[in-house]
């Protein structure tokens, strides 16, 4: 039973991610200036070195070299996923700007 809240909280953490994204990108769309784009840039750095604590703290707290390894790779997959996520966010961003 806790594996499937783990499951649907990780689930819908995925859709929540992706549907910010997608509202993200309609915004931007719908127009951008230079301080919207330096705010999203600041949030974007500040969420990743949120994201890069975090596993930072994880690997620090425990001597087990595989698990180490695990929470690395861990990390570096949660950076992808949202890298990735917000580089199509960023392209929608750099295609409105160079219309206007």
């Amino acid at each position: 039973m806790a594996g499937d809240e783990a499951r649907g909280a990780w689930q819908r953490f995925e859709s929540e991610i992706q549907g910010l994204a997608a509202e993200l990108k309609r915004h931007y769309r719908d127009g951008v200036d230079e301080k919207d784009r330096a705010a999203l840039n600041r949030s974007l750095e500040q969420l990743r070195e949120a994201a890069e604590s975090v596993f930072k703290s994880l690997e620090t707290a425990t001597q087990d070299p595989e698990l180490r390894s695990k929470t690395k790779q861990a990390a570096r997959s949660l950076g992808s996923a949202v890298a990735e996520t917000f580089r199509d966010l960023s392209d929608v961003i750099e295609k409105r700007v160079r219309r206007s």
